[in-house]
Parts: structure tokens; C-alpha cells; sequence
């Protein structure tokens, strides 16, 4: 199929092409390019994998200045709007540009990956976490805006049973306005992406996917392994942070956001004393021949190069994570980290658009 030929892996050698048209490939006539609007946007993981299929994004909503700095950045041609995904504002200024887009033909794509803190167990893991309700939210504005399709990412400890009312609650409200939900759990190792991630997807459609043979495409589209070296090595080592930085200051570098964090003499010296793939949470070093455990955000430090006494630069996070080189994150320089271990793997992301796609007839070569 058309889908097949997309390569999804060779992010991190060479800036990535900023599009592979699925939707007209060979310049004949075909289905109308889906728009997208982002909710929950963050710096754009999944915003980044609908452009590389050939998507067109409209808008990204977030609440964090910063990653919408980033977002806005990295998609010029879409509006970056700061607002709650459960705020009039949000919902209001999609419809706008939605409606201001020459294609009225084309199919509306909802994508969002909520704030994952109050689920995962790398955060409070608390269920009455205000940040929980943001998914509720989310299926409010798919209600209202009524897109062909809908995709809404988290973490995977959404499917226990611990979150099976909150679950079940998001899915009454887009069942009540037409849509059937399916949930489904991938690791992005599977898919291209140097990192042990696994995550929870909810495909929303209008009408009921068959589960079996959803699985089944993924299980044709997974991919070997990537080791954290294969990503990492030809990258320079990297400068140590100054006492200041400047955002601007960075557009001057040949590798942006490639910058080492500031580690005392002590610190480096226990780093270079663990072992690769070992030692403790703060300071995990990685294992070249492996791919990266679960990146995360929050107090404890990233993990540690596995050839270099410290902790990894954003752009090697951006990499681990499957960013191309070219997309640049703006911000604080502890916010750049929190950004991007907070993004969904654009690998996966596009994996996932791939099949959803297919499945809902939107994508060139599939059936309507």
C-alpha cells in the first residue's frame, strides 16, 4: 500500500522532509488533505507527524507559553492559541480558522495528547488530579467541532482499572455524540524511536473499527529496534551552559538546544563511575546497544550519555524522542526539557495517523 513507503526512522541524520503527501503523491487528482487542529499541542509531536503525512495544521492550543513558543515556531502557517482545552476561547478560534481555510472540502482530524502527570507513574498518579479532567475537555471540543476522526494519546496507565470510570466517562460523552472509541496500547521502540515508551491511544471514529484487524496493521508496520548510539554518535560533543541563556543566542548555533547542563566536578566523577544501563534514577546512564527507557519530566535529572560524564543535552532528548534536528524548541532552559520529554514520539504519532487513516478512509488508496 501507499502507507508502507513511508519512512519514518531517518529522522535524526538529515532534516526531515517537511512533508510526505499521502494524499496526493503522484500529483493526480485526490481525496482532500485533512486539516488539524491540536489540543494539548506542546512543542507539536503530533502536529510534527500529520505534517510529515502531508496534513495540514491549523491550529495548536496549549496553556504553557513556552511550548506554544515552540509550536508556533516550528508551524508558522498555523495559529497558536493559549487557552484551556475546556475554555470557550479554544474551541472558538479553531472554528475560526477552520472556517477560514479555502478547502471546505477537506476532513477536520482533532489530535491531542492531555497533560499525562495525574495518570502516569512517573507523576502524582493521583485520579483527582485537576489535570485529569482536561480529558474530559478534550471530548467536549471533539463534540463540538465534529471531525472526521479524533486521536487522543496518553500515558498507558490510562487503561488500568484504577482509570476505568474516567475512561468510561470520556467515552459516554463522544458516544453520545455519534462517535465509537477504540483504545490500544503501542510501545514507540516498535516504531522507529531509540526509546522504551509505551502509550495509550484512543481512535476516535464515526464509525466501529474492527480491533483484530487494526492490530494487525500495526503488527505489519512495526519496525526493528533503534539503539540510543545509532541516534546519538555522530552528534558533537556538546558545550556546557553559560551562566545565562538566551534564546536568540541559540539561532547562532550550528546545533541548537545541544547544550550540556552545568554538573559539578563531583557529579561528573559519579557519572562516569556507573555503568551503561545503570545506576540511579537520577542519573540512569544510558545503554548504547539498547534503546532509552521512558523519558520523563519532573524533578529528577535525564538520564546520563552513555560515553560522556552527563546528563543528555535537549537535542539528544529530541532525538530519543525522534525530532529531526531542524525542529527547534524555545524556552527556559530546564522548560526545553520538560517540552520534550513531554511530547509524543512523532514516529509513532505518524504511525498511528497512518492507520487511523486507513481505517476511516481518509488516506489515498483506501477505501471510502
Amino acid at each position: 500500500m501507499e502507507l508502507d513507503r513511508i519512512d519514518n526512522t531517518g529522522y535524526a541524520r538529515e532534516q526531515t522532509p517537511r512533508s510526505t503527501n499521502l494524499w496526493n503523491p503522484s500529483g493526480r487528482s485526490a481525496k482532500p488533505c485533512p486539516l488539524v487542529v491540536d489540543f494539548c499541542c506542546g512543542m507539536g509531536g503530533l502536529s510534527l507527524a500529520a505534517r510529515q503525512l502531508g496534513m495540514t495544521v491549523l491550529a495548536g492550543i496549549d496553556t504553557d507559553s513556552d511550548s506554544l513558543k515552540t509550536f508556533s515556531r516550528n508551524f508558522p502557517e498555523a495559529v497558536a492559541i493559549e487557552a484551556t482545552v475546556s475554555g470557550k476561547k479554544a474551541v472558538e478560534n479553531c472554528n475560526t480558522a477552520i472556517n477560514s481555510h479555502s478547502d471546505s472540502d477537506a476532513p477536520l482530524i482533532v489530535l491531542s495528547g492531555p497533560p499525562c502527570q495525574g495518570f502516569s507513574a512517573a507523576g502524582s498518579r493521583d485520579p483527582s488530579d485537576k489535570r485529569n479532567k482536561i480529558l474530559l475537555g478534550v471530548a467536549r471540543a471533539i463534540k463540538t467541532l465534529r471531525p472526521a476522526c479524533a486521536l487522543v494519546e496518553n500515558v498507558q496507565e490510562l487503561l488500568t482499572d484504577k482509570h476505568r470510570k474516567r475512561v468510561k466517562n470520556f467515552e459516554k460523552h463522544l458516544l453520545d455524540a455519534g462517535y465509537r472509541v477504540l483504545p490500544i496500547e503501542l510501545d514507540a521502540k516498535d516504531y522507529g524511536v531509540p526509546q522504551k515508551r509505551r502509550r495509550a491511544f484512543f481512535l476516535i471514529t464515526r464509525k466501529r473499527l474492527d480491533e483484530a484487524k487494526v492490530m494487525q496493521r500495526f503488527m505489519g508496520l512495526r519496525k526493528p529496534e533503534v539503539t540510543c548510539a545509532s541516534r546519538l554518535e555522530d552528534l558533537p560533543p556538546a558545550e556546557v551552559r553559560g551562566t545565562t541563556y538566551c534564546d536568540d543566542d541559540e539561532l547562532r548555533r550550528a546545533r541548537p538546544n545541544h547544550l550540556a547542563m552545568r554538573h559539578s566536578q563531583a557529579v561528573r566523577k559519579k557519572i562516569a563511575t556507573i555503568p551503561s544501563g545503570r545506576g540511579p534514577m537520577s542519573y540512569r546512564k544510558l545503554d548504547p546497544t539498547k534503546p532509552a527507557n521512558t523519558l520523563f519530566s519532573g524533578h529528577r535529572a535525564p538520564p546520563a550519555h552513555y560515553k560522556y560524564p552527563r546528563s543528555i543535552t535537549v537535542r539528544e532528548a529530541a532525538r530519543l524522542q525522534g525530532f529531526p534536528d531542524d525542529f527547534r524548541i524555545y524556552g527556559s532552559f530546564a522548560n526545553q526539557m520538560m517540552q520534550v520529554t513531554n511530547a509524543v514520539p512523532p514516529p509513532l504519532a505518524l504511525t498511528v495517523l497512518q492507520v487511523l487513516t486507513e481505517f476511516t478512509g481518509l488516506a489515498h488508496g483506501s477505501d471510502s
